[in-house]
Parts: C-alpha cells; sequence; structure tokens
C-alpha cells in the first residue's frame, strides 16, 4: 500500500491551518459547535426576547426588562450546532488531465490537494467530514466523521485514486441521495 502522505504537501495545510470554514445558511445537528442553528437554545450568544407563557421557565426571564416594562419577557439564545459535509470528487479519467508544463500539479494533484486542505479544516474545528468518489457511478464512499484521525482514511481514498471512466453525475447523485436517507 502506497503511503498517503506522499501525495500531499504539508507545507499547503500549514499555510490554510488558521483559516475557517463557516456555514452560510443554518445548519441542523444535535451536537453543539460553532456554526449557527435554526434551534432556540442556551449559548452565550443572544438571539431574542419572547413573551412569557405559561410552561416557560422561570429562571429565564428577564427580570431587569420586567422590571421597565411591567411585562415578563424570556431570553432566548442562539443554539450552534456542527456541520456535516461530504466531499464529492469527480474520479473520471478527464480529472487525469496533465499540463505540458512540468511546474504546474495535474489535475488529479490538485484536486487531492483541495479535498484534503478543506477536510482538515472542517476536522480541525470539530465538523464531520466525509468523502464520496465518482465516475460513472459511486466508486468510494467515507462517510462523515469528526474525529481527527479520520483525516488518515480521507487521505487513504485520495491517494489510491486513479482517474478512469467518464463522469454521469446524476446517476451519483441518486446514490448519495439513497445513502444519505440511509441514516
Amino acid at each position: 500500500m502506497e503511503n498517503s502522505a506522499q501525495k500531499f504537501d504539508a507545507q499547503v495545510l500549514s499555510r490554510i491551518s488558521t483559516l475557517k470554514i463557516t456555514a452560510m445558511n443554518l445548519v441542523e445537528g444535535l451536537l453543539t459547535g460553532q456554526h449557527r442553528s435554526r434551534h432556540k437554545g442556551s449559548s452565550v450568544e443572544f438571539a431574542e426576547y419572547k413573551d412569557y407563557s405559561p410552561g416557560d421557565e422561570i429562571r429565564h426571564i428577564d427580570w431587569k426588562v420586567a422590571g421597565k416594562t411591567d411585562k415578563y419577557h424570556v431570553k432566548q439564545f442562539e443554539q450552534s450546532t456542527n456541520l456535516k459535509a461530504t466531499i464529492l470528487l469527480d474520479a473520471s479519467g478527464s480529472m487525469g488531465y496533465e499540463s505540458s508544463n512540468p511546474k504546474t500539479m495535474s489535475k488529479m494533484d490538485y484536486a487531492r490537494t483541495l479535498v484534503a486542505s478543506l477536510s482538515y479544516l472542517f476536522l480541525k474545528q470539530y465538523d464531520a467530514v466525509g468523502l464520496s468518489l465518482f465516475n460513472e457511478s459511486l466508486i468510494s464512499h467515507v462517510p462523515p466523521r469528526s474525529k481527527p484521525n479520520h483525516f488518515k482514511h480521507i487521505l487513504h481514498e485520495l491517494a489510491v485514486l486513479s482517474p478512469n471512466g467518464i463522469t454521469k453525475l446524476e446517476d451519483v447523485i441518486e446514490s448519495m441521495v439513497a445513502i444519505v436517507c440511509a441514516l
């Protein structure tokens, strides 16, 4: 088995180590993390006031506002959650393209570096990341995990990948939907 670390430049990972990936949309999830969630919960990030209704916990009433307005209001906070991402990588024959310039990376090496970098960033901020390799069908699927040692599984899949076949994205999307629905 080929050493997966040989295909990746450690300097690239060290240069991007200070970057962060942030979700543009609200994220649904059960774990606490750095991405905004649609759910209200306990956090340090104040979201809004809600009129008190019977059944709300009294300890969440903002007594300063109650003293000023003679109405009970409950503070709500924005809950944070972790992101779960699956990176899809085209492994068709077109990814085998190599430039005539010897100083440039091949298309596949560039894709490997990009996927490794994104995976590293996701895992560094405790988000779950997975990898799906495809051409006319799904070749390999590494389910999303958030453990730091999961990175070696992604690197291994990238290292043993050799581009071949044609791309049929619609078939792959159907396969991915089936995998996600099975979870």
